[in-house]
């Protein structure tokens, strides 16, 4: 193998591959990249076993090749080198891969490409194409309520159901619940619902970035993996097995007590009083005033025992009766961070009941958070 591609390219084409290189494995070959070349372009890949990336960069091919070096010190090398080219020379012999860039010389050496885990196949199935931005936009909404543990595996992933005309992303960790939906023409002839693990999620919505380009999603014939195209960058995840529930019989669909309020009021509210809940049970409660017929307040409060408490009182459009309800602080928190309207709608149905969080006139995204229970 004999190439030379430019350090730039190289440079940002590794960052994205790195982050699926296994950080604790047995096999000293996931904790490479593989350097190939393939259909004219320089194919970088790294897989964990349960993602897998694969970036192609356009260079200059002299001879074929492929092999196996560290990812972490390719990645640090070719980072150090000066922007312009970088010529890549693979002994097969040796295995040895020799890099040159401006003054500098290295050699790295490497394992064998026939040692590296054979990547899953983007195999015909299920394909729906969807906006970069939409997408990035249903997964950052939606994964933040998935469970961070193992004890139920279903919930450690974003569950994506696609029909005819409708996506919808839906995620729960037993303690919150969030649902994006995306009414659009979606081109596939039956339904289909996959599970994609959590980490999957976050990693793709780093790829996406800024991008406006359009993303292609294959699913497996046998649902077992998801492939996720984008700028030359693809993306291999393997799907959980098993039914997520029926999150629908979870949305409250009655409610005695309707708030609508300032997203930003509200949320350094929250922010406010999340500093004194950290330091006691994390709790933050809330109480809402209805005031006379145009308008009402809601006091947002935490207090803790070691370091004392706090109260803040925000003007609110207060429709239904008095009520009182606390929430855990980072998950009202984080629900508050993904809503970007001016106002937010609360809808309540007493201290024990889940409280359904939605941006105002947006019912395309619904966050559900189960209340804690505390002496008011």
């Amino acid at each position: 193998m004999k190439l030379t591609c430019v350090q730039e390219n190289l440079s940002k084409a590794l960052s994205v591959v790195n982050r699926a290189v296994a950080t604790r494995t047995s096999l000293p070959v996931l904790s490479n990249v593989l350097v190939a070349t393939e259909r004219s372009m320089l194919k970088l890949s790294a897989t964990n076993m349960e993602i897998s990336t694969t970036v192609m960069v356009g260079c200059k091919i002299d001879s074929e090749g492929a092999v196996t070096v560290p990812a972490r010190m390719l990645s640090d090398l070719v980072s150090q080198f000066d922007a312009g080219p970088v010529d890549f020379e693979l002994n097969p012999e040796t295995l040895e891969l020799s890099l040159s860039s401006g003054k500098y010389n290295a050699t790295l050496k490497g394992i064998s490409a026939d040692d590296f885990p054979p990547l899953p196949a983007a195999e015909p199935g299920t394909v729906l194409r969807i906006d970069a931005a939409t997408l990035k936009q249903m997964i950052d909404l939606s994964t933040i309520a998935t469970a961070t543990d193992d004890s139920r595996p279903v919930l450690a992933g974003v569950s994506i159901s696609i029909s005819p005309d409708s996506l919808v992303f839906a995620a729960a960790d037993g303690y919150r619940l969030a649902i994006k939906k995306l009414n659009a023409e979606t081109d596939v002839g039956r339904g289909v619902q996959i599970i994609v693990p959590r980490s999957s999620m976050l990693e793709l919505s780093r790829i996406l970035g800024d991008t406006n380009e359009e993303v292609e999603i294959v699913i497996s014939p046998q649902a077992t993996h998801a492939a996720f195209q984008v700028a030359g960058i693809q993306m291999i995840s393997h799907l959980i097995e098993g039914q997520f529930p029926n999150y629908e019989q979870l949305v409250p669909t009655d409610c005695s007590t309707r708030l609508l309020l300032s997203t930003a009021e509200f949320s350094k509210a929250t922010r406010i009083a999340a500093i004194f809940a950290r330091s006691g049970s994390n709790v933050i409660r809330l109480e809402i005033d209805a005031g006379e017929a145009d308008g009402g307040t809601v006091s947002v409060s935490a207090e803790s025992a070691d370091i004392g408490g706090n109260s803040g009182v925000i003007d609110a459009e207060v429709d239904g009766e008095q009520a009182f309800i606390a929430f855990n602080a980072r998950f009202l928190g984080e629900c508050l961070g993904t809503i970007h309207t001016e106002e937010v709608e609360v809808q309540l149905s007493g201290a024990t009941s889940p409280g359904l969080i939605r941006p105002r006139g947006d019912d395309s995204y619904t966050h559900v958070i189960m209340p804690m229970h505390t002496v008011r």
